[in-house]
């Protein structure tokens, strides 16, 4: 007969209730998925208030690239702005570099974040700021030393 295995089910530690499906690396609590969005939020929400990261009336923009950080950062600030009343004016700002095919689903990505969070987006190009695209720069330079004109022009 084959040893039965008993799995050990955890509750969350914040809320009794629902299953505990995260350990906090910073805490080792064993804690449900919502009891995690809402402590991150939450420790946020202090970070800000206690080092006066943002007046109210600040224009702010949120760099995004459509990756999933820069996208929680957005949903984040978004929630926590119309929580709490911070009274910032909210955009989302991302660059084009003019990469053929490299930035193209990204920017779709940001384009859905503007409508799902509801603030504006701005999105400017390297074409627009410097005259060049960087596969125009590839073009005239080589593929050598191009990482140096994007980093100079981000």
């Amino acid at each position: 007969q084959k040893a039965r295995k008993e799995v050990m089910v955890r509750t969350c530690v914040y809320c009794h209730s629902a299953r505990a499906s995260i350990r906090r690396p910073s805490t080792h609590e064993a804690i449900c998925k919502e009891c995690f969005f809402r402590a991150f939020e939450d420790e946020t929400h202090h970070t800000i208030v206690t080092n006066a990261l943002f007046k109210r009336g600040e224009r702010i923009a949120v760099a995004v690239s459509g990756g999933k950080d820069s996208t929680v950062l957005a949903h984040v600030l978004t929630t926590l702005n119309r929580r709490h009343d911070y009274g910032l004016d909210l955009f989302l700002l991302a660059v084009d570099e003019g990469i053929t095919g490299y930035r193209d689903d990204s920017l779709e990505t940001v384009k859905r974040n503007e409508q799902q969070y509801e603030i504006p987006l701005k999105i400017v190009s390297y074409e627009d700021l410097y005259g060049w695209t960087m596969d125009e720069i590839v073009a005239a330079i080589g593929k050598k030393n191009n990482c140096t004109f994007c980093g100079v022009f981000r």
